[in-house]
């Protein structure tokens, strides 16, 4: 029995790893060229990112811009850094459908890019399960994954429409390795904010390549 699952164990070790997928919720109807102006919306303005901390939150804004720069876009910046543009252009509510449409038709940006955090998990960093509990599966082998879900949507400045919008899950599995007794520890180092990093870099990256001419 030992022997069984030591084999065992010693192939979810090698096997963990981080997974990602993408569920489209309006697959993208525009062409979006490089020189295109994108805006991203701060993401302090959506409450789940509260999750993270203000400099996390910031090095992942920062992440996205140079996402879209490294694709070659050439005209793309956090909203809140211009501030003294959109202040000459009379903006100051981007909900304002008057005040919006000068963000393309003044500053030459035609889409905002949005993105949003939805349900998380953590989990502990360690479990351990000894060689009878295993054999009996009493309890059983623990549940150790860590999630992340985001969406990114691409929006029209000028109507206010989402023109790409997608749901992006990536979970980080736990793996096993087992010790002299028969038993096996149970890890997982992942983190919430490395599954968010991962899903949002996967999903800007979609946009684009959904979004290309």
């Amino acid at each position: 029995m030992k022997r069984g699952l030591l084999l065992f164990f010693t192939l979810i070790a090698f096997s963990a790893c981080t997974s990602t997928k993408i569920y489209t919720r309006l697959k993208c109807h525009i062409c979006l060229a490089q020189s295109d102006g994108v805006l991203l919306l701060p993401l302090p303005w959506d409450s789940g990112f509260s999750k993270l901390s203000p400099g996390e939150q910031a090095d992942l804004e920062l992440q996205v811009l140079d996402i879209l720069r490294d694709k070659g876009f050439t005209k793309v910046e956090l909203y809140d850094r211009l501030e003294h543009e959109l202040f000459s252009a009379g903006i100051n509510d981007p909900t304002d459908p008057e005040q919006r449409a000068k963000i393309n038709s003044i500053l030459g940006y035609p889409y905002f890019l949005g993105i949003t955090l939805g349900d998380t998990r953590n989990s502990d960093e360690w479990d351990y399960r000894t060689e009878q509990e295993l054999y009996e599966m009493n309890p059983p082998a623990p549940d150790m994954e860590i999630s992340a879900t985001i969406r990114v949507a691409l929006i029209e400045t000028a109507s206010g429409n989402i023109v790409s919008d997608n749901a992006i899950i990536t979970k980080i599995s736990d793996w096993g390795t087992p010790d002299e007794d028969g038993g096996v520890n149970f890890w997982n180092f992942g983190s919430v904010s490395q599954a968010i990093r991962k899903a949002t870099r996967k999903g800007v990256e979609n946009m684009v390549k959904d979004c290309g001419c």
